[in-house]
This record gives C-alpha cells, sequence and structure tokens, in this order.
C-alpha cells in the first residue's frame, strides 16, 4: 500500500526570510513556549492539505501571514518526492516533484472542481478510482470519499484535540453516518456501492413465513430432544450431578491411595526378600565349602589312620643293602619315628573336624532363621498382592464406571439445560416474529455494518498504547458502537478520567487507529500529526515521574518511532522531559525559544512578539 511523510514545511515571501521546518521519517517534536508558531506549523501544513477557512474554522496563517505569501508542502513517498505550493488566500495548490506517477500542474481545493487536490491526495494513499460513502441512515444519499474527511484520523489540530466527542468521527459538519462510512472503507473497502437495496416487501414477507416455519421446526426439535433427555434422566435417582461426580472422584482419589501404598510396600517387600535371598545364597555358599572342607578332613583321616596302623603292624627288619655311591656293603635298619607325628597329624585333623561340625550346625540354624523370614515376607507379599487384585484393583474399577456412568449424567443434565434455554429463546424468537409489524423501510445505521472481527484489532491496538502508557483500567478500553468513541471501565473518556485527560486519549484512540490501518495494509498515509495533546493533562504531583501517563506516553513514542513518522507538537512545559536529538533511534527534535538571542525564536523568520521587541 501507497504511503507518504512530510519531509519539509516552506514558509516564503513578503520580503521575509524564507522559514523552513525539516522533518524526520521517525518521531519528531515541535515544541517551545507560547506564541511561537507552533500550532502555526499545524495550520500551515493543514492549508497546503486543502483546508478551506471558514467563520467559525479559521486559519491563523490566512488571517495574519506577516507578509508571507507561500507554504510549500515536500512530502516523501515510494517513488520520490511530491513538492505542493499554495499562495496565501489562494484556493488554488501548484503540484510538481520527482515522483513519476504524479500529474504536474495546478489543482483547486474546491471538490467540485474538474481537477482538484483531493485526488492527489487519495493517489498517494493509493486510490485511484473514485468512491462514495452512505451519508445518510435513511434513503441512499451517498457522498464523495476524499481526502479531507479522513485526514482527522492522522492530522489533530488543537482545536479538535480534547474534543469529547468521538475521536474517529470527522469535527464540524461532517455527519457521523458518513464519517464512520468513510473509516469502514479504510478498514474494509467497503463503499456505498457494496451497500444492499431496500428489499421488495413481498420478498420480505416470504422470508418472514420461512423463518418462521424455520422457528417452529427447531422448536419442535428441541421440545423432541428435552422429552427424551428428561426421560432418560428420571429414570436415575441423581439430584446433583456435580455434587455425586465429586464424591465418586473422592473415592477413586483415597482408593488410588490405597492401590499405590499397597504396590509400594509389595515393592518394599519384594526388595527385602531380594536381599535375605542374596544372604541365603552366601550362607549356602559357606555351607557347600564346609562340606567340601569336611570330606577332605575325612580322607585325611583314613589316609593317616592308614599309615599309623600298617607302620604299627610291621616289625624292625636289618637288611643289607649295597651303597649306590661307594658301593660297599651296609645295613639298613627300619625307622618307625613318622609314626607318632602322624599320629599327632590325625588327632589335630580330628579337632578340626569337630570344630567344623560346629561351625556347620551354626551355618544350618541361620539358613533355617534365613528361609523363616523368606517365607514370613513372601506370606505377607501374597497378602497384598491378594489384596490389590482381589479388592482395591476390582473396586477401583467400579468407581471408574460409576465415574463414567455420572459423567455421562452430568454431560445430559448439561445438554438439558442448553436444550431448555434454546427452547425457551426459539419460543421468544417465534413470538417475536410472529407479532412483528410489516416491514417498513427502516433506518439503517453505518455502525452495524462493523462486525467485531473489523474492530478487534484496533481495540487490541488501543489497549497496547493504553498499557504502555499506564492509564489506569487500560485492560478495560473498548470501543462502544452507540457513540464509535472508546470508554474504559465501561465509561465515557469524558466520564472515566476527566475532561483533561481527553486530549491524550483522543491522541492515543487515532494513533492507535492509523496504526492499525498500516497493519491491515490498508489506505493510510506514513504519518501521523497531532498539536497540543499533552496541554490539558494535569497528573497527581505526589506520583513518580515514571508512573505519570505523559512520561510513558512519551517513551512509547521514542521506543515506536521507526515505525514510521509522528509530529508532536506540544508546550515545553506540558512535556514531562525533553527527548534528546537522537538519529539512531529515530528522535528529532524542533526547538523554538522565544528568545531572539538563543536558538530559533520560533516558525516564522522576524516575526517576534511585541514583548520581545
Amino acid at each position: 500500500m501507497n504511503r507518504f511523510y512530510i519531509e519539509k514545511l516552506v514558509v516564503s515571501g513578503g520580503g521575509h526570510k524564507t522559514s523552513v521546518i525539516d522533518f524526520q521519517p521517525g518521531l519528531n517534536f515541535v515544541l517551545g513556549p507560547s506564541n511561537t508558531g507552533k500550532s502555526l506549523v499545524m495550520d500551515c501544513i493543514d492549508y497546503v492539505f486543502g483546508f478551506t477557512p471558514k467563520k467559525n474554522r479559521p486559519s491563523k496563517i490566512v488571517d495574519n501571514s506577516y507578509g508571507y505569501n507561500c507554504i510549500s508542502l515536500h512530502l516523501a513517498t515510494g517513488r520520490g518526492t511530491v513538492i505542493l505550493e499554495r499562495k496565501i488566500g489562494d484556493s488554488k495548490i501548484s503540484v510538481s516533484g520527482t515522483d513519476p506517477t504524479v500529474d504536474h500542474g495546478s489543482y483547486s481545493v474546491n471538490h467540485n472542481a474538474k481537477k482538484n487536490i483531493n485526488a492527489v491526495y487519495l493517489h498517494l494513499l493509493g486510490i485511484d478510482e473514485p468512491h462514495s460513502v452512505r451519508s445518510a441512515e435513511t434513503g441512499s444519499k451517498t457522498q464523495e470519499l476524499t481526502w479531507r474527511s479522513m485526514l482527522h484520523l492522522f492530522f489533530i489540530r488543537q482545536a479538535d484535540v480534547a474534543r469529547e466527542s468521538s475521536s474517529l468521527l470527522a469535527p464540524g459538519s461532517f455527519g457521523p453516518t458518513a464519517s464512520a462510512a468513510v473509516l469502514l472503507y479504510l478498514l474494509t473497502g467497503q463503499d456505498a456501492d457494496d451497500l444492499e437495496a431496500e428489499e421488495d416487501p413481498k420478498i420480505s414477507a416470504a422470508k418472514k413465513k420461512a423463518l418462521i416455519g424455520y422457528i417452529q421446526e427447531k422448536v419442535n426439535e428441541l421440545s423432541v430432544r428435552r422429552e427424551k433427555l428428561e426421560q432418560a434422566l428420571s429414570s436415575e435417582e441423581i439430584t446433583s450431578p456435580h455434587a455425586s461426580v465429586e464424591r465418586v472422584q473422592k473415592e477413586i482419589s483415597e482408593l488410588q491411595a490405597q492401590l499405590d501404598a499397597a504396590s509400594k510396600e509389595s515393592q518394599q517387600i519384594m526388595s527385602q526378600i531380594y536381599e535375605w535371598n542374596g544372604k541365603l545364597s552366601e550362607s549356602q555358599t559357606v555351607g557347600h565349602n564346609f562340606a567340601i572342607l569336611r570330606r577332605q578332613y575325612q580322607s585325611d583321616i583314613r589316609r593317616i589312620g592308614f599309615i599309623v596302623e600298617g607302620a604299627a603292624s610291621a616289625s624292625p627288619v636289618r637288611k643289607k643293602v649295597k651303597c649306590p655311591v661307594c658301593g660297599e656293603e651296609t645295613e639298613r635298619t627300619y625307622d618307625a619315628t613318622f609314626i607318632d607325628a602322624s599320629a599327632a597329624e590325625l588327632e589335630k585333623i580330628k579337632r578340626h573336624l569337630t570344630e567344623l561340625n560346629d561351625a556347620q550346625h551354626s551355618v544350618a540354624r541361620q539358613q533355617e532363621k534365613i528361609m523363616a523370614n523368606i517365607r514370613a515376607l513372601e506370606e505377607r507379599k501374597d497378602a497384598i498382592d491378594t489384596l490389590i487384585s482381589e479388592q482395591l484393583r476390582p473396586k477401583l474399577s467400579a468407581f471408574e464406571e460409576e465415574l463414567e456412568k455420572q459423567l455421562k449424567l452430568m454431560r445430559l443434565s448439561n445438554e438439558l439445560e442448553i436444550v431448555r434455554q434454546d427452547e425457551v429463546q426459539y419460543r421468544s424468537d417465534l413470538f417475536s416474529k410472529e407479532t412483528e409489524e410489516t416491514s417498513k423501510p427502516q433506518k439503517h445505521s453505518i455502525f452495524d455494518d462493523y462486525g467485531y472481527d473489523i474492530i478487534h484489532g484496533f481495540e487490541e491496538k488501543l489497549r497496547e498504547i493504553l498499557k504502555a502508557s499506564k492509564v489506569g483500567g487500560a485492560e478495560t478500553a473498548r470501543l462502544n458502537m452507540e457513540n464509535f468513541d472508546i470508554e474504559i471501565g465501561g465509561l465515557k473518556k469524558s466520564v472515566s478520567m476527566g475532561g483533561g485527560f481527553c486530549g491524550i486519549l483522543n491522541t492515543i484512540t487515532t494513533l492507535a487507529m492509523s496504526s492499525y490501518l498500516i497493519e491491515l495494509d490498508r489506505p493510510a498515509p506514513g504519518f501521523y500529526a497531532v498539536d497540543s495533546s499533552l496541554t490539558q493533562l494535569s497528573e497527581a504531583e505526589h506520583k513518580e515521574q515514571s508512573d505519570t501517563i505523559k512520561q510513558n506516553f512519551i517513551e512509547y513514542l521514542i521506543d515506536h518511532a521507526h515505525e514510521r513518522q509522528v509530529i508532536l507538537v506540544e508546550q515545553t512545559k506540558r512535556m514531562p522531559f525533553i527527548p534528546p536529538e537522537d538519529k539512531e533511534r529515530g528522535v528529532h527534535v524542533i526547538n523554538f525559544t522565544r528568545n531572539k538571542q538563543d536558538g530559533r525564536y520560533g516558525l516564522l523568520n522576524d516575526v517576534f512578539n511585541p514583548e520581545d521587541q
């Protein structure tokens, strides 16, 4: 979608030094004390935007030009620049620049003129075809879609900023129907050509008859369904399905706790059984080793006893033998001294065997105790497992079935309640439809064409800025379709926070709507300008500066400076703080000092207040 923003304002002629204000694409502050030409900046821009002065809405630059005779406005588009120049007091605007899509030449501010400036501004928004919007609630009256009819959403002069009427509707004589229709077109593209023609009374009567038949059919269907539900519930002894469900859920919870506790105890017993089985296995290993040692001792006793018995039965004998070394004959004598040693060893082994017998008996007793413990634990585990499988689990299943039954009854009960309500509603609709008067040409409110899907995003953007600005009750903010204005906490803006807040609330409202249009990629310029939105806002002195609406609103604008151009015209003393020039953050400060020796006095060169001469 086409966007454009303001690059430069030039006021020249009359022998004066040309006055130039350069704007940046981001956040621009025009600050200064009273009577320095801050609001005149807005009047000059508005004048080039096609403003025609009236008795009740004069133009400062026309009434008091101080000899200046020309105002130029430089706009930046996506394809170049557009320069618009209007002589003060003239109804013609000269158009030039580098944007090749814009035809150069002279345009009139009169919308009835064949070549009027309205076409240029709409073209810059991407609107090249003529459109009409509804202008009255009755009949088929329409009026042309114009640049001036939507400008109040993006450009707010000081006289309009604090008004108590809706800031979404154009001020002055532009009617609410036409104004709301213009915004509807910007949001949706719906114009007067999309409106439905009034329906033929015969067709209306036929539709009414068909609708009555449909409603009657729905009433019959609901009546049949209600009777079935009432019969199904009457067969059950139930007074409060919700209470029954809660009771069964409590029983299930308690039973599940018992089941969990029993399962945990069963697992603990199983761990103990594993532990005792380990001890039994160790004891059996010791007993097995003792048995092997016993057999070894018994074998040694038999072997040594055989030696001792054999030696005891043998008699000493002398025998001649030949020496294997020297070859001499010698005499060998039988030695029986080993018999005593063998007998002693035999006695020692027998004592060990006796001690081994005692140890084996001890191990056997230990094994009996271990096995007794294991049997007791297994019996306990079997009892718990039986409790789980034969009592707890069946009870749990039964309660779960009961719960499902109660839930089903509760669903039926809820459905019955809904069916009863629907039946009453349809009967009421049927009565209303049958008794309504014959259709007549009725008023059509343009606000009926606004569905919630259209304004939902706007309300979210509105609450976002209100919350960021720390406006009380921001979460409750909404668009009241009765007066097409925002309300906070169910109260109108002028009531909810006091008249002094209307300026800031109107600013936030239009800022949110214009931002929302850009998010939707709908027609909207790339700038937003407002004059004196903080002027009437006074906040409690005991508040910390960081908690004030002014402080947080300015910080919000700074944080979002790169999203589009915003021009804020304000008295210096009304600012909570003066932000520094910061090109990286997109902040540009234009400061009027009202001091001839310090900085820029005001908008117009060579023009000073009498007391400052």
